[in-house]
C-alpha cells in the first residue's frame, strides 16, 4: 500500500523522513508546512507537487494524508500531533516526542481515543554500534547489568549562532528554546529504555550554562538514574562544547553497559581473560543523514501496515520526557525525583 505524506516541518529531520518513505515505494509527499520559508523552498525542490498552506490544520484538512510526519520546534510536537490524530492521520513526531508530561498524557490520550498510531522517532536506537550493543546486553552477553550510561557531546555552535551555517531560530527562541537534555539527551536516555527492562524509580541531576552563555537554556547536564531493579545510569549532555563526541566520547558515545561477565563499550564486547570481540554491524541500512531513519520510518511503516508492533509507542516516548521532567525537578529542589511512568 502507498501512503500519502503530510510533512509538518520540513528541515532536515522532515526531509530525511520524507527520503526514506519516498524511497521505499510505499509513500508520496502530498503536502509541506513549515513557517520558515526557507525549509519549505528547500523541500519545493524535491516535491514540487505537493500542496502548501499558511495554516497546518487546513493544509490537513484539504489533503486529507494517511501521515503526518511532525518535525517542527519540539514544543510544538504535540499540539501538530493531536491535531493529525483527530484528523484521522497516523504520526511519526521528531524526538523528543513532546516536551511536558502534561503533552505527553494528552497525545497518550488522543492515540488511546482515536485508534491511530503515533511513533516517537527516536533513531539512534537503530544504529551500529547502539543496536547491536543494546541486543547484546538485553541476551545475556555480559551477565547482569548492573550500570549504563551515555553521553550526547555535541558543538551546537552552529546551530544556535546567526552566523553558523546550520542556524535554527526557534532553537535559540526566548520564550521556546530547545533544550538539550530533552532535544539531545533524548537520545542516550532512549537506549537506555531499548536495553533495560525495568522502570526508573530516582532521578537526580546538574546542570549548568558556562560555556554557551547566549544560549537561554543550560548547556551542560549531568542526570543520575536509579532503575527499580537495582541498575545505576549517567547521562551527560552538552551543546557549549567545541568539537563533536557522540561516537568517541570518554563515556563509550551514546551507549556503554556495563556486566557482572563483561562490558559493551564502542562497538565491542569485554570479557575478562578473553579477547576482545567487536560486534558485527547488523544495521548497514539504518544510517541515513547520520540518524537511524532508514529503519526508523521503515518501522514505522510497517506498524500502520499491522506487520509488527509499533517499536516506539507513545507510552515509551513519553517515558523519555518524564526522565528529563524529573531531571529538571531535582535540579530545581536539590532533591531525587520519581519520574512519571507510563
Amino acid at each position: 500500500m502507498s501512503y500519502s505524506i503530510l510533512l509538518s516541518g520540513c528541515g532536515g529531520a522532515g526531509r530525511h523522513v520524507a527520503k526514506v518513505a519516498t524511497s521505499s515505494g510505499r509513500a508520496e509527499v502530498v503536502g509541506l508546512f513549515d513557517p520558515n520559508v526557507d525549509q519549505i523552498d528547500k523541500a519545493r525542490v524535491l516535491y514540487p507537487d505537493a500542496a502548501t498552506r499558511d495554516d497546518l490544520q487546513t493544509l490537513i484538512e484539504a489533503l486529507s494524508p494517511d501521515i503526518v510526519a511532525v518535525a517542527g520546534p519540539d514544543h510544538l510536537h504535540a499540539d501538530q500531533t493531536i491535531l493529525a490524530l483527530e484528523r484521522g492521520c497516523h504520526v511519526l513526531v521528531e524526538k523528543p516526542m513532546a516536551t511536558t508530561v502534561a503533552d505527553a498524557k494528552r497525545m497518550i490520550e488522543a492515540a488511546d481515543r482515536t485508534g491511530l498510531e503515533i511513533m516517537a522517532d527516536h533513531t539512534v536506537r537503530y544504529m551500529y554500534p547502539w543496536h547491536e550493543m543494546s541486543i547484546a546486553a538485553r541476551t545475556g552477553e555480559i551477565g547482569e547489568i548492573f550500570f549504563i550510561q551515555g553521553d550526547y557531546i555535541h558543538d551546537m555552535w552552529s546551530h544556535y549562532s546567526p552566523e553558523g551555517k546550520n542556524h535554527t531560530p526557534w532553537r535559540i527562541d526566548t520564550v521556546n528554546p530547545q533544550n538539550i537534555l530533552l532535544g539531545g539527551g533524548c537520545h542516550p536516555i532512549d537506549t537506555f529504555l531499548a536495553t533495560v527492562d525495568s522502570p526508573v524509580v530516582e532521578v537526580f541531576a546538574y546542570a549548568s550554562k558556562n560555556s554557551a552563555p547566549d544560549f537561554p537554556s543550560d548547556d551542560c547536564y549531568i542526570v543520575i538514574l536509579k532503575f527499580e531493579n537495582g541498575i545505576l545510569g549517567k547521562v551527560y549532555v552538552t551543546s557549549g562544547c567545541s568539537g563533536e563526541g557522540m561516537g568517541e566520547g570518554a563515556g563509550g558515545g551514546f551507549l556503554a553497559v556495563y556486566g557482572t561477565e563483561g562490558t559493551l563499550w564502542k562497538g565491542q564486547l569485554y570479557r575478562r581473560g578473553e579477547k576482545t570481540v567487536t560486534l558485527a554491524n547488523t544495521s548497514e541500512d539504518a544510517s541515513v543523514g547520520g540518524h537511524g531513519w532508514g529503519k526508523s520510518v521503515i518501522d514505522f511503516l510497517d506498524t500502520i501496515d499491522g506487520k509488527i508492533p509499533n517499536p516506539i509507542p507513545p507510552r515509551i516516548g513519553g517515558r523519555t520526557v518524564a526522565i528529563c521532567e524529573a531531571a529538571f525537578k531535582a535540579i530545581e529542589t536539590g532533591q531525587p525525583q520519581t519520574p512519571e511512568w507510563f
